[in-house]
């Protein structure tokens, strides 16, 4: 190319990938008033990046269409259901039943696409639904609530497709500005859930999970009651997920060392009561993995890297 340069000619994008990533790089010749070529102007254009907005937009996209067509699904069946007899009500309630899995199928599948964006934290969606159902069961909801529950934390991290993939799952410590995108995932989680009229409180699990009693959470600093329920648990069901599992970066923690972390931030970072009531369980020989016999890190870990 160098011959074509010093004449002062045009030079077709060069494509590279090497330690600066991925680019096309453009040469423009700049002339004179004479038409002599008196310099360059070069321009980088980062395509990973580009492939990462557009991969992001795309998923987020699909999310809430999903989501919609889900509402308009449920509105439709309730519509039908409603307009039936009387004489068909065992029709109706096996119809129900049927609604109820293919919502829960559909919110499962919702969940899938979130833990496949974080490749940090697989299955980790599907956990904290599982335990979040233990401690709603122990602490006494009927069976309704306990599976609204569990609902409303399968999608508690949704917003976690707005986030761009190279800070989400960016290894290492995160700067200021990447943990701000990280906590992002609460308001933008609620903004994707908010109009699902016919499940008002799917969105509250997204906003409000990381949430404190003593005020230091995010996003709203709500305090003590004024944290939702469902998110009261779900906090806790994430916290112990995010340290007693296992990580690309690291090995899960040991399950006592766990247990007493848990128990040590009652009142300040979780719910006391749904404290206690993980205690029970643990009692009971609940949480505990059947693999688990003894092992795993002592030392602290960050209950959610890098504020996830």
């Amino acid at each position: 190319m160098i011959p074509t340069l010093l004449a002062g000619g045009r030079i077709d994008t060069i494509e590279t990938v090497d330690t600066y990533g991925w680019l096309l790089t453009r040469y423009e010749p700049v002339f004179d008033s004479n038409g002599n070529c008196v310099c360059y102007v070069g321009a980088d254009l980062s395509m990973q990046g580009v492939k990462d907005y557009v991969t992001g937009y795309v998923i987020r996209i699909t999310v809430i269409s999903g989501i919609f067509l889900i509402g308009c699904i449920l509105l439709g069946m309730r519509i039908y259901i409603g307009a039936r007899r009387a004489d068909e009500m065992d029709t109706l309630i096996e119809r129900q039943k049927r609604d109820k899995k293919l919502t829960r199928e559909i919110i499962e599948a919702f969940a899938k696409v979130v833990d496949l964006k974080d490749t940090y934290t697989q299955g980790h969606s599907f956990r904290v639904a599982k335990y979040t159902e233990m401690l709603a069961r122990e602490l006494g909801y009927d069976d309704e609530t306990v599976e609204k529950y569990h609902n409303i934390a399968l999608m508690h991290d949704i917003g976690k497709v707005g986030v761009p993939d190279v800070v989400l799952n960016k290894p290492g410590k995160l700067s200021d500005d990447e943990f701000s995108l990280i906590k992002s995932h609460t308001t933008r989680g609620y903004e994707v859930l908010e109009n699902i009229s016919l499940m008002p409180e799917i969105a509250i699990g997204a906003r409000a999970h990381h949430e404190r009693p003593d005020g230091n959470g995010y996003p709203l600093g709500l305090k003590q009651s004024e944290i939702p329920r469902v998110a009261q648990i779900i906090a806790v069901a994430d916290c112990f997920d995010a340290m007693y599992s296992n990580r690309p970066y690291r090995s899960r923690m040991n399950f006592d060392r766990v247990v007493s972390i848990i128990k040590e931030n009652a009142g300040t970072q979780l719910t006391p009561d749904v404290v206690e009531a993980f205690l029970r369980l643990v009692e009971k020989g609940e949480f505990r993995d059947p693999d688990d016999h003894g092992g795993g890190s002592m030392e602290s870990i960050e209950n959610i890297r890098g504020g996830k």
